[in-house]
């Protein structure tokens, strides 16, 4: 919220909100801003203050030619100076991050609760008394707009955010810095911290039983099970842990009991009983009222009985918890006003109109829910997306709605790729001070100071982008197309020749406008690596689409084709490495390495088991990485006996009996000797038989598996032969993984060598790997895995035959 009572500010003037007023002021002649001569600082300044202060001197510089002398306020009085954290001959409340400033005669007056307010308020002279903005990280982010100003705004100024925690991760810090970022409150996952190796030793029975055993912990918030909920000692053990954690830091404000980040909560007989009848919420087990039940009891022990409400300063404390994956739904009954639910949810799926309007049901659910203060975590990625991933619409949307509904906490991943993401972290940080702000006049103000005559076009390139994902990207689903390679596909040839056209217009236009031509060229490089990638990404499929084809034997083959169409697909991926090594050197892209990181598809060893199995000739001086690979597949093409099945129950039988659950929450599962399924509960997985009681067909997974450890010798040469069918829409990530290990245990890597291609195989298709063991392989996990079925999809696995190829 923002409140200017005078004359509005520079940027106020266009597109900030709030009420205004003429009242009678404390010096009767006008300040003139190039009179100004000094800076009083508090007599000991934090770092950032610090870096605020020269920050502001040098945009003061650029403005009025003025070098301001850097006074402590123990010091001096100097008039024609502006004073921080001095509130002259007025009092004003104050709140997290407020501040106002206000003139008395040549001085100017910054007052705030803190050195956190107080840098706002520095700011906010740098952003609308100097005009100057930091739309980007770095030096080529900064632009100052507007004309210097004259004189000091009369009248009295005073502004509150309305989000008190402002935070995206990972950012730039003097970009958070100077767009006024601040996080205030922890809640990441959390409660591997507490339930620990060291107190398993101890009191084992508070630690969870998933799928007949007690998991022991290993200190990871990602693969430690989460603790035994029905057990009052857990309540006590999280309650000391928060007591003590606020005795050793008497000023924190939080302290997070966030479930660990996965979904092995204990099945035990207690657990069932809390949870039963289980209903579902997105389709996944909801759980809310189990873990919020215990945020409740362990409030209870925090507050009324420890005391502990506030810190000595008089800041209130919160015990917070992510509402996140199977505790979304809001709970059934009131919470503790000191537990802080973290909202997750991804507000870029806000183009699907039933997710937009069942969001906004839920975030009014959890506002009266209770809780006192409520918090945020969204997913404005960014890297890893290798796309401009644009919902500027709906980022407006729902901070505006957030706001309106009592969420006063933001927290988002944004690990910006500033060229794809543009002005997406710069107008969500402008309406987390102020939601009620025109998000369209930010927009205009942006794109016009910060690219000049190419504004039309640059914004055009972003718009497009935009509107296309909304009208494309489909059904809602969580983080959609998060690191997942073949979310390219959402832009075709077609747009992506219209955006990079946007983007030759945007450069012709100011081509003698030297800094604005940078910028363009940082959306133009970051953008030649989606182009890249989507060449690299349509090679791979056509390759794979006519691999599939020979080995199958089916209508459409063309074996004779198939080496143009790997060394095409090897030329591709090559020139990608080549320009992402190059790009990635630049600050401006680096954080796409989040994409170049993720494993991804490797076709090549499909391709050339096609080729063999097509006879014809492998283009082995282009392979030289893949030596070990062409052999194999040249001797299983020549001969039959050189194949040595290591398989029994190839065409996966099911032994004989009843299926039955793992747990309660089900479902019925086959039971296939030599092989392991394993699954995240949904409500619509299914698992059964392709033909009679023979092969495993899934729909409906979240995430589900099927796998087995095979054992294999160093550097020895295998071949994986496989039968399926399937129907994958875009963001199901079906496919083969090959982890290798050594005896001891240890990962030497994995290798994803095939994955289903979007769209439907239209009845079974073959797959063949040849293999070659890394160095020290003792142990390979063959491991199909199913991830994020859409309605209709399915996976049909009919023969699996793993064995070792040999003359």
């Amino acid at each position: 919220m923002c409140l200017f009572i005078g004359v509005l500010p520079l940027s106020a003037q266009s597109s900030r909100s709030g009420e205004w007023r003429v009242e009678r002021l404390l010096g009767s002649s006008q300040l003139s801003l190039e009179s100004i001569r000094t800076l009083v600082v508090p007599a000991q300044p934090g770092a950032a203050l610090l870096a605020a202060v020269e920050d502001f001197r040098e945009v003061f510089a650029l403005r009025y030619g003025v070098d301001l002398e850097i006074v402590t306020a123990t010091e001096s009085r100097p008039k024609s100076a502006i004073y921080l954290g001095d509130s002259g001959r007025v009092r004003c409340r104050a709140g997290d991050g407020s501040f106002s400033i206000h003139r008395e005669g040549a001085r100017v007056y910054v007052a705030a609760d803190g050195e956190r307010g107080l840098l706002n308020g520095v700011y906010a002279l740098c952003s609308e008394l100097l005009g100057a903005r930091w739309y980007w990280a770095g030096d080529l982010g900064f632009e100052l707009v507007g004309s210097a100003r004259a004189t000091f705004p009369e009248g009295f100024w005073r502004e509150e955010p309305a989000f008190v925690q402002r935070t995206f991760y990972p950012v730039d810090g003097d970009f958070g810095r100077r767009n006024r970022l601040v996080g205030l409150y922890s809640f990441n996952h959390a409660l591997a911290k507490v339930f620990s190796a060291e107190l398993y030793e101890r009191e084992p029975e508070v630690f969870s039983e998933v799928y007949g055993r007690r998991r022991e912990p290993k200190g990871s918030a990602g693969m430690d099970a989460q603790p035994d909920f029905s057990e009052p000692r857990a309540v006590e053990l999280a309650a000391e842990a928060a007591l003590a954690a606020f005795e050793k830091n008497p000023e924190a404000r939080s302290f997070s009991l966030s479930i660990n980040d996965n979904v092995l909560f204990d099945d035990s007989e207690a657990t069932q009983q809390l949870v039963e009848p289980v209903n579902y919420f997105r389709t996944r087990p909801n759980y809310t009222d189990l873990v919020f039940g215990f945020m409740n009891a362990v409030a209870e022990r925090v507050f009324e009985e420890g005391g502990a409400w506030t810190t000595p300063s008089g800041q209130p404390r919160y015990l917070t918890a992510l509402a996140y994956y199977w505790t979304e739904q809001s709970p059934s009954f009131q919470i503790h006003p000191r537990v802080m639910p973290v909202l997750t949810s991804d507000r870029a799926q806000w183009h699907d109109p039933e997710y937009r309007a069942g969001d906004k049901a839920l975030i009014k659910r959890w506002a009266d829910s209770g809780a006192e203060r409520i918090a945020t975590w969204d997913y404005y990625f960014g890297s890893p997306y290798i796309y401009p991933r644009q919902f500027n619409e709906w980022i407006a949307e729902s901070l505006a709605f957030m706001s309106q509904n009592g969420v006063t906490v933001f927290f988002s991943q944004l690990p910006s790729s500033w060229g794809l993401d543009g002005g997406k972290a710069w107008l969500a940080s402008e309406l987390l001070w102020n939601p009620e702000q025109d998000a369209d006049v930010l927009l205009d103000e942006y794109y016009t100071n910060f690219f000049g005559a190419a504004a039309a076009p640059i914004r055009g390139f972003y718009e497009r982008a935009e509107s296309h994902r909304n009208a494309n990207e489909g059904t809602a689903d969580w983080i959609k197309f998060y690191k997942d390679e073949s979310g390219i596909e959402l832009f075709d040839t077609e747009i992506l020749l219209e955006l990079r056209g946007l983007i030759e217009s945007a450069k012709a236009l100011v081509e003698d406008d030297a800094r604005r031509l940078a910028r363009v060229e940082v959306v133009s490089e970051a953008f030649s690596l989606t182009e890249a990638f989507a060449q690299s990404h349509a090679a791979s499929s056509e390759l794979v689409a006519n691999s599939l084809a020979v080995l199958s034997e089916s209508e459409g083959g063309a074996a004779a084709s198939l080496p143009a169409q790997l060394i095409d697909f090897m030329s591709a991926r090559t020139a990608f490495n080549q320009l992402s090594e190059l790009l990635l050197k630049n600050p401006m892209h680096a954080r796409l390495k989040h994409f170049t990181n993720f494993a991804k598809l490797d076709p090549v060893a499909l391709s050339l088991a096609a080729m063999a199995h097509g006879g014809v000739s492998i283009p082995e001086a282009d392979l030289l990485d893949y030596t070990g690979e062409v052999q194999i597949a040249q001797w299983w093409a020549d001969s039959d006996d050189v194949f040595h099945s290591k398989s029994s129950n190839v065409e996966l039988r099911h032994a004989a009996g009843e299926s039955k659950p793992r747990n309660f929450l089900g479902p019925n599962l086959p039971k296939v000797k030599d092989w392991v399924l394993d699954f995240r509960p949904s409500e619509f997985l299914s698992v059964g038989a392709v033909d009679g009681d023979s092969g495993i067909r899934v729909t409906g997974a979240d995430m589900f598996s099927i796998f087995r450890d095979v054992p294999v010798i160093s550097e020895q040469r295998y071949l994986l032969d496989a039968s399926l069918a399937y129907r994958i829409s875009p963001d199901n990530r079906t496919h083969v993984s090959l982890s290798w290990s050594d005896r001891d245990g240890r990962s030497l890597g994995k290798e994803m060598l095939f994955r289903c291609p979007t769209g439907e195989s239209y009845g079974t298709q073959r797959i063949v790997l040849p293999i070659r063991a890394p160095s020290q392989a003792y142990t390979l996990r063959v491991r199909f895995v199913v991830s994020r079925q859409y309605e209709g999809d399915y996976l049909d696995l009919e023969r699996v035959n793993f064995g070792l190829i040999a003359k």
